[in-house]
């Protein structure tokens, strides 16, 4: 039951910061606005990330493990994209969305990674 909901966390990770990456490039570009919205999504991607990393732990704890160890590192750096662009804030608005959006962008990547060695895909 939670190995199958860190799956489906998994997979809400990637689509989730996804879609903020590109739409936080997009306001960044000046192309749509910086809305409650975007603000909203950027909100829930973290969250979700930070939820996933709880869930990953717990598994741990349970001693259910990956099959590969890389698993661990691609699992865990989305969420230190999460501190790192919070420690990267400036008084620049435009230059934190687009630092938000590029590490929204690699969790995203990074989350892939973590699924394709996480030994359920082969």
């Amino acid at each position: 039951m939670v190995t199958q909901l860190h799956l489906w966390l998994g997979l809400l990770v990637i689509a989730i910061n996804l879609v903020a990456g590109i739409w936080g490039l997009l306001v960044w570009r000046r192309k749509l606005p910086a809305n409650k919205a975007y603000a909203q999504v950027l909100a829930a991607s973290q969250t979700v990330i930070v939820g996933q990393a709880i869930i990953g732990l717990l598994l741990l704890s349970q001693n259910l493990r990956a099959a590969e160890q890389l698993h661990y590192v691609y699992g865990l750096l989305p969420a230190a994209m999460v501190v790192f662009a919070y420690s990267a804030r400036r008084d620049d608005h435009l230059r934190n969305i687009l630092i938000f959006s590029i590490a929204a962008l690699l969790a995203a990547a990074l989350s892939i990674r973590a699924l394709t060695v996480s030994g359920i895909m082969g």
